[in-house]
């Protein structure tokens, strides 16, 4: 059978152990992009040109083996769908199915296995490198027209909570803030929905938000309360990747050299919470752990959460797989989430290109979005 699997997952999730049971299994290709670069640049540094030219010995490689009619496992740098795209359009000019399979493991599983990865003497990346590509990696989704996804996780169903949904799914649709403040109040939401539990305190510092995230959340769900499970749960879990622990940024810009850094140089203030919250003077802002006086850097000091969608996607998805809903569900409601900031701004005076650009991107769940979008913004 003439099939593409398309690799996706964050470093040390298991990919490589994945790709060697499915090619044994197939007598078929396995094409791994890091092999593809040692043997043609061994360890040089990874640079635009190394890049392209790897890319383009991978796709000859696909082409070759599409040729010959084989099973095809491809693994390369798959984090977001522009990287996958170029794969996806050889195999269907080849007549191939697709199929993503997405190793959705938690970050502390990951970080664990790169470790005894390290201690074993096997190739292994730094802890930074791989929270760096968990935030950035957005799930496979139908609007990519994968024929086929399978996501893979070590996430055990909580029975006891399963249960509850299950019994109370009709009043939950219908009074989602209710059930969600008696589960706050009983202690249940920090037992079973720790990763929504922990916005309870969250302060957004941004003047486009006049509430803490939690809150955010629940006005927002309550406008979508009566309508259906997927879009209910789709709002409650929306902005849970906001609570990650290390998303929540306040950045700025060097105006006059000091000490290492140069102007123009883009920066995080890692004391900006405490300024914000009155626990700091704010005389100096705090970047990669030195003080530097506040005169030299320009900031508003609002708070920014980039890329919360993609891991509340991979959060999500882990969440529902938890209160025993299915595959197709818990898929639906992580993809409404991955794409829950790409409708334009100002929908009413947007351009055709950017209306366009959206529905390219999020195809057949584009109608379910504007429902969310009026949720997410009626929650402000």
């Amino acid at each position: 059978m003439s099939v593409l699997t398309v690799l996706v997952g964050i470093p040390a999730s298991g990919k490589t152990t994945v790709a060697r049971e499915l090619t044994a299994a197939n007598q078929g290709v396995w094409i791994h992009a890091d092999d593809v670069k040692k043997e043609l640049f061994g360890e040089q540094t990874i640079t635009q040109d190394i890049n392209d030219a790897v890319l383009a010995a991978v796709k000859d490689r696909l082409t070759q083996a599409m040729e010959a009619g084989r099973r095809i496992v491809l693994d390369a740098k798959h984090r977001v769908p522009k990287y996958r795209r170029p794969y996806l359009e050889l195999a269907r000019k080849h007549g191939y199915t697709t199929e993503a399979i997405f190793l959705n493991v938690p970050l502390e599983d990951a970080v664990a296995m790169n470790e005894k990865r390290r201690a074993e003497g096997e190739p292994s990346v730094s802890e930074s490198q791989i929270r760096r590509y968990e935030r950035l990696l957005q799930i496979p989704t139908y609007a990519e027209e994968f024929d086929r996804i399978e996501v893979r996780t070590t996430e055990k169903v909580n029975g006891e909570a399963a249960d509850f949904f299950h019994e109370q799914e009709a009043r939950f649709i219908k009074h989602p803030v209710k059930v969600v403040r008696e589960l706050e109040a009983d202690g249940r939401l920090e037992k079973w929905l720790p990763e929504l539990f922990r916005a309870i305190p969250l302060d957004q510092h941004n003047p486009h938000h006049h509430f803490t995230v939690f809150e955010h959340i629940i006005k927002a769900t309550e406008v979508v309360a009566g309508t259906s499970l997927h879009m209910v749960w789709t709002l409650l879990l929306h902005d849970i990747g906001k609570a990650y622990p290390g998303i929540k940024q306040f950045t700025g810009v060097v105006k006059t050299p000091y000490s290492r850094f140069k102007t123009k140089d883009r920066v995080e203030i890692e004391n900006g919470a405490d300024i914000r919250d009155g626990r700091d003077s704010g005389e100096f802002y705090v970047v990669q752990g030195e003080k530097i006086p506040k005169e030299h850097i320009q900031t508003n000091l609002n708070g920014h959460f980039y890329d919360h969608e993609n891991l509340g996607a991979q959060l999500s998805y882990r969440i529902l797989t938890r209160f025993g809903y299915d595959h197709d569900f818990a898929l639906h409601v992580a993809t409404l989430i991955q794409f829950h900031m790409l409708m334009p701004r100002g929908i009413e005076e947007a351009s055709l290109s950017e209306i366009r650009k959206f529905y390219d991107k999020t195809g057949s769940y584009a109608a379910e979005l504007m429902m969310v979008r009026l949720a997410d913004t009626r929650g402000k």
